[in-house]
This record gives structure tokens, C-alpha cells and sequence, in this order.
């Protein structure tokens, strides 16, 4: 039985992981063990229940919109 929710996060401070190689040094620092620079690879991932989304707002909206289309 899952516990706690699967969050998939978009933005991630200064260090922003835009490039796959910039996801992977961040998810190794933080003991995560997916990572992807690919917005749909989070999106459909099976694992991710919720997204924050904390980027600067020209992509909130595309990211927000894509979350809610995945949810139905």
C-alpha cells in the first residue's frame, strides 16, 4: 500500500535542471531516482500523483494545462 503521493516537481530554484544532465546531478544530490528534463515523461509517469509546478509563469500555464489533460 502507497503512503504518501508521487509529486513530480517542475522548477526547482537556482539550480533549474533544464538539461538532462543538470536533472541527474540534482536527483543524485537528493537521493531521488527518477529524473527526466521531458515535461511528458513526468506527466504520464505512473508514480506521480501530484505536480508542483514552480518555473517562471510564460510555462506555468503550458505545464498546468498538460497536468489537468493527463488527470482525466
Amino acid at each position: 500500500m502507497k503512503m504518501l503521493p508521487g509529486v513530480g516537481v517542475f522548477g526547482t530554484g537556482s539550480p533549474v535542471g533544464e538539461t538532462e544532465e543538470e536533472a541527474k546531478q540534482l536527483a543524485e544530490e537528493m537521493n531521488i531516482a527518477f529524473y527526466t528534463s521531458r515535461t511528458d515523461d513526468i506527466l504520464l509517469h505512473q508514480d506521480v500523483d501530484l505536480v508542483c509546478i514552480s518555473i517562471p509563469p510564460p510555462l506555468t500555464r503550458q505545464i498546468s494545462v498538460k497536468a489537468l489533460e493527463s488527470s482525466l
